[in-house]
C-alpha cells in the first residue's frame, strides 16, 4: 500500500508544480525540442503514476480482503491497519469501495480519452480529403500533396491524413517569393515528418480529458508553441533565418481548427526568437529541463524501489 500512496502524492505534487516552473524555462524556446520533450514524459509519468497507484491499491485491498489472516506490511501504519481488517471489517470494506471506485473512474476516463483521441484523427482525416477534393493538387511527395486553396487570406498549414495535405493560399502564393515561399513549406513539412499533429492530437485529448488539471491544459498550450518553433528550426537549418522570417510575417490567414500553421502560436514571439542572439540562459534552460525529464522518468522508479526494499528490510 504504501508504494500506492507514494506514487499517488508524488503525481499530485508533479501535476500541481510542473505547470508552475516548466513554462518559465520554455517560455523563450531556448531548445523547444527538449522543452516538448519535458512536457510529454511529466504528462506520462503523472498519469502512469495515477494508473499504477490505483491499480495497486486495488490489488493490495482485494488480496487482504480475500486473506485477512495474513498481515500485510506496509511502510504506512495507519493504512495497514485498515487495509487488514484490523480496524474492521467496515473499513475495510469502505477503502475497497474507494478504490474500486477510482479504478472505475480510471477506466471511464480512458476510454472517453481513446474515443476522443479517435474522433479528432477521424476529423483530421476528413478534412485532409475535402482540402484534397477542394483545392488544386499542384505537387505530391514522400510527406504530403501540396494543395492550392483559392483565397485571398494568405494562409499555410498542414493537415495529418492519408496521405497528409499541406496547404498554401493563392494569396499567400502571391505574396510569398520563392525563397519564402520554400521556407514556409519547409515549416509544414518538418510538422508533418515528425509527427506533430499526432503529439497534437494527444495533448489537446487530455486537456479536454482533464480540464481542470494545468499539466494538461498548460501543457497543451505550450507544446503546441513549442511544435512550431521546433519547425521554424527545421526549415531555417534548410533555407535561413532571413526567408523563413520574412515568410512567417507576410502570412495573416488564419488555420482551421485542429491545424498546424505556419503564421500560428505566437508569430512575433516565433519572430523575435529567430532573429535574437544567443541567449546567455541556453545551459541554465536545458539542465532544468533535463531535471524535468529525469523526475518523470526516475521519481516513480525511485518510488517503487525504495517502498519495496523497506517492505524487504521490514520483513
Amino acid at each position: 500500500m504504501s508504494i500506492a500512496v507514494g506514487l499517488f502524492v508524488y503525481a499530485v505534487v508533479v501535476a500541481i508544480v510542473a505547470p508552475r516552473v516548466l513554462p518559465r524555462l520554455t517560455r523563450h524556446g531556448l531548445v523547444p525540442h527538449l522543452g516538448v520533450v519535458a512536457w510529454l514524459t511529466l504528462m506520462a509519468s503523472v498519469l502512469g503514476s495515477w494508473g499504477a497507484a490505483v491499480g495497486i491499491a486495488l490489488a493490495d485491498t482485494a488480496h487482504s480482503w480475500l486473506h485477512a489472516d495474513r498481515l500485510v506490511v506496509t511502510g504506512l501504519h495507519e493504512a495497514e491497519v485498515i487495509v487488514t481488517g484490523h480496524a474492521g471489517l467496515g473499513a475495510q470494506a469502505a477503502l475497497l469501495m474507494v478504490t474500486g471506485a477510482l479504478a472505475i473512474l480510471g477506466v471511464v476516463l480512458g476510454v472517453r480519452l481513446t474515443r476522443l483521441q479517435l474522433r479528432m484523427r477521424l476529423r483530421s482525416r476528413e478534412h485532409a480529403e475535402a482540402l484534397r477534393l477542394t483545392g488544386r493538387r499542384v505537387q505530391r511527395c514522400a510527406v504530403a500533396d501540396l494543395v492550392v486553396l483559392e483565397s485571398e487570406e494568405r494562409a499555410a498549414y498542414c493537415v495529418a491524413g492519408s496521405p497528409n495535405v499541406v496547404v498554401v493560399t493563392s494569396g499567400a502564393v502571391a505574396a510569398l517569393g520563392e525563397s519564402e515561399l520554400a521556407a514556409v513549406l519547409a515549416h509544414e513539412h518538418a510538422h508533418l515528418r515528425r509527427q506533430h499533429p499526432l503529439l497534437l492530437t494527444v495533448t489537446r485529448g487530455l486537456a479536454a480529458t482533464f480540464p481542470h488539471l494545468r499539466l494538461f491544459t498548460v501543457g497543451a498550450r505550450e507544446v503546441a508553441r513549442l511544435l512550431e518553433m521546433c519547425a521554424d528550426d527545421a526549415a531555417v537549418r534548410r533555407y535561413g533565418r532571413a526567408p523563413l522570417l520574412s515568410g512567417l510575417l507576410a502570412l495573416s490567414g488564419v488555420a482551421p481548427a485542429g491545424a498546424l500553421a505556419a503564421s500560428g502560436a505566437d508569430v512575433v514571439a516565433r519572430a523575435e526568437r529567430l532573429v535574437a542572439p544567443r541567449n546567455p540562459r541556453l545551459r541554465r534552460t536545458r539542465m532544468g529541463l533535463l531535471t524535468g525529464i529525469g523526475v518523470a522518468v526516475m521519481g516513480p522508479l525511485l518510488i517503487v524501489g525504495t517502498a519495496s526494499g523497506l517492505l524487504i528490510c521490514l520483513l
